[in-house]
């Protein structure tokens, strides 16, 4: 699986690449830019399409495995048989959760560059999100249960788990957009988020039932995709930028990420699973965290930019957009090697 991985990241990593001027020269032909104003720290227009290029590095990455490795269509050939004490409740698809999840990506992302274009109403954003979140779950692609500590397997209600798992995959595409608001920021998060849960889903696979390993090992292709994907377009979109991923970029990694950790670490039987993706993507959690109790202080609108997040008191105290990039990159790498050690950890 290590080539497979491998070439998932390079491919993904070149698409992306070569895929984001275009994605440059298509936001100034139909005029999607992002323009300066009080909140934002650039002060020239810049194009806001890049998401564009990710999701095409993305899909490159696929169009390779399907075309040059036969071991990735016997992996998404895989299916399980799920009982009830003797009685058939359902048959897992590993094709029909990867198709599922592009099918929601794809719905993302459109829905982001729209609104990228022209801005969509929260309420109708928030709606196709959740409908986002719903086609994955009807293709497969939910929180079914946890293990907690002291307690044994915790299966959830259906209505429950497909709750879970709506506000669960809804909160990382919020908490990768707001996160959004240096040049750099997201993309590399990001990248060392997704590279952070192929090691986990990597070490996790060896320790796991035959069902479990093959879903962590498809979570494990995705994060080997968006990682190379990400980084793909990082030298565009570091500062200075010359292309910002914008609302279909953000939402898409976020997309993305929160569907990773559903197949892969949210799957496995380990105590305290759900700490492993929660770690990584600590910072933007946070952030959001205490911006939506920000704004409910103030009785504003949840989803109302403003310029208070980490970031935004960071400059205002002398640092650099590059300095604040590289402590969030540094920051997240050591809560990314925290989360690894967790999984060998669990896993011993």
């Amino acid at each position: 699986m290590g080539v497979l991985y491998l070439a998932a990241f390079i491919v993904a990593c070149a698409g992306s690449f070569s895929a984001t001027p275009f994605s440059i020269w298509l936001a100034k032909k139909y005029g999607v830019l992002d323009r300066p104003d009080a909140r934002k720290v650039h002060a020239v227009p810049i194009p806001r399409w890049g998401g564009l290029g990710i999701y095409w590095g993305i899909l490159m990455g696929v169009a390779g495995l399907y075309a040059g490795f036969p071991r990735f269509r016997e992996l998404l050939a895989y299916r399980h048989s799920l009982y009830d004490h003797g009685r058939l409740m359902d048959i897992v698809s590993l094709n029909k959760q990867f198709a599922g999840i592009f099918v929601g990506l794809t719905i993302v992302v459109f829905l982001g560059m729209m609104d990228d274009r022209k801005p969509v109403a929260p309420v109708y954003k928030l709606l196709l999100q959740i409908i986002a979140s719903l086609v994955v779950i009807n293709y497969g692609v939910q929180i079914s249960g946890l293990r907690i500590p002291f307690f044994s397997y915790l299966q959830f209600p259906i209505f429950l788990s497909q709750l879970i798992t709506v506000f669960w995959i809804i909160g990382f595409m919020n908490a990768i957009n707001l996160a959004d608001g240096l040049d750099g920021l997201a993309a590399g998060l990001a990248a060392i988020a997704s590279a952070t849960f192929l090691a986990v889903s990597i070490i996790q696979s060896s320790t796991e039932t035959a069902f479990i390993a093959k879903q962590l090992k498809l979570a494990g292709v995705l994060s080997a995709l968006l990682s190379g994907s990400c980084l793909g377009f990082l030298p565009y979109n570091f500062s200075p930028a010359k292309v910002f991923m914008g609302d279909g970029g953000a939402l898409g990694i976020g997309f993305l990420l929160g569907a990773i950790t559903v197949i892969g670490t949210l799957k496995t039987t380990a105590v305290l699973s759900i700490m492993i993706p929660v770690i990584v993507v600590a910072l933007p959690v946070l952030d959001v965290s205490l911006a939506m109790i920000r704004r409910y202080k103030k009785k504003t609108r949840i989803m109302e930019p403003d310029k208070e997040h980490l970031h935004h008191r960071l400059m205002a105290r002398g640092w650099t957009g590059r300095e604040v990039v590289l402590l969030v990159y540094v920051l997240t790498l050591i809560l990314s090697v925290s989360a690894i050690f967790l999984a060998i950890v669990k896993g011993a």
